[in-house]
């Protein structure tokens, strides 16, 4: 009896927070443009909420205004639903450093939360090779989205294709390797709300600083072999 009214209970207020907030799309792309440049983009779609004029959501909208500006970024709203956050980044260490800092402050061990108040944790590493002119780079994206329920489980008729949460994230970059092999100048991975998504990807971007290098080598070995042209060829 008891676990079916802890079942009630939940759906309640899982139903509380449908009505509520709507149904959240978060989309996360992350454009590497080279190896000096790129950025990271947020993108909150509240279906059903009008946000950005209600008085109710001022203070979470504040923390996530709070949290983009301590890591360099600006926010804007795109329309009455949909924030968009930009963070930009230099360099591969700094992508990593900035996106983490995002979901878990330094500062402050409270983890990033949506609106309706479930918490989302998120991690990213990447490992970085110079290919003479090319840097390979290895994504390792974790999103722990265990708190967020899956209302598919619930099999209510009333919530059959809602859900809390849905989105993607893509990395925007030169070359992507997709998930046939292809190299692709984008890719793409579905968000899966009650679990854990692990997300592993392989890009290459071109890098100006190794390719200066490279053609500085190249004139320094024509200039050697037409000195020794001159000086012994005749």
């Amino acid at each position: 009896m008891t676990r079916w009214l802890k079942t009630v209970w939940r759906l309640a207020i899982i139903g509380c927070l449908l009505l509520l907030t709507g149904c959240l799309q978060y989309d996360l792309d992350i454009q590497f443009d080279s190896q000096t440049h790129g950025q990271l983009q947020h993108r909150l779609h509240w279906r059903g909420a009008e946000v950005a004029t209600n008085a109710e959501w001022v203070q979470g909208l504040q923390v996530l205004r709070d949290r983009t500006a301590a890591v360099g970024g600006t926010t804007r709203f795109l329309d009455e639903q949909t924030l968009e956050m930009t963070i930009p980044f230099n360099n591969g260490r700094e992508l990593e450093t900035k996106f983490n800092e995002f979901f878990v402050p330094q500062e402050s061990a409270t983890p990033f939360t949506l609106l309706g108040g479930e918490p989302v944790a998120a991690q990213l590493s990447l490992h970085q090779n110079n290919w003479f002119g090319i840097i390979f780079n290895h994504i390792n994206l974790r999103f722990d989205l265990t708190a967020v329920p899956d209302l598919t489980e619930t099999r209510l008729p009333l919530l059959q294709g809602q859900q809390l949460l849905t989105g993607h994230v893509q990395i925007t970059a030169p070359w992507v390797r997709s998930l046939t092999g292809e190299l692709l100048s984008s890719a793409q991975w579905a968000l899966v709300p009650g679990e854990i998504n692990d997300i592993e990807a392989d890009f290459w971007v071109p890098s100006p600083i190794g390719m200066g290098a490279a053609a500085i080598a190249f004139f320094v070995l024509i200039g050697y072999a037409l000195k020794y042209w001159l000086r012994f060829g005749k």
